[in-house]
């Protein structure tokens, strides 16, 4: 099943490996799912959608044992009001549904803020923009292809 973060990141010719993964029960929760498919919980990111007071997209992306501190996120985006996008506007706003989310391949091209707990050139898990697969890959190349900022978005 090729994504569009999949057919992007063969046309760009960027390395990755599509995994599997389970999903209970419609649980979401990055932790868990790290925790049932032995993935360690600070190597798999989730995907974030947020909205800034005049409407405009920003993805957060961060493993998934961090919490995301709105404030910090405000911060380096320069916007002064931030809420988590309503699951129900996702697949209209960015493309994707709610444990679906890639910062990679969205219908436009949004702000990516990476959290900057992990360490350049080491391999993570991330959303391959369908629910239950994930792409194995380089973060360096994830920084690539969404133009991400490295940033401390943690709380």
């Amino acid at each position: 099943m090729k994504t569009n973060a999949v057919r992007l990141l063969d046309v760009k010719k960027i390395p990755y490996e599509m995994v599997n993964y389970n999903i209970n029960k419609d649980n979401y929760d990055a932790e868990q799912i790290a925790l049932d498919n032995n993935i360690p919980q600070h190597l798999l990111y989730k995907t974030l959608i947020c909205m800034g007071v005049d409407k405009e997209i920003i993805v957060a992306v961060l493993p998934a044992n961090e919490q995301l501190s709105i404030k910090k996120l405000e911060k380096v985006a320069g916007i002064k009001q931030i809420d988590l996008l309503p699951t129900e506007d996702l697949m209209v706003k960015i493309g994707y549904i709610r444990g679906g989310c890639s910062p990679i391949a969205m219908k436009k091209k949004f702000p990516v803020y990476i959290h900057s707990s992990t360490e350049a050139n080491t391999i993570v898990w991330i959303n391959a923009g369908k629910k239950g697969i994930l792409l194995k890959m380089l973060l360096d190349d994830i920084i690539l292809i969404t133009d991400g900022q490295l940033v401390d978005i943690s709380r």
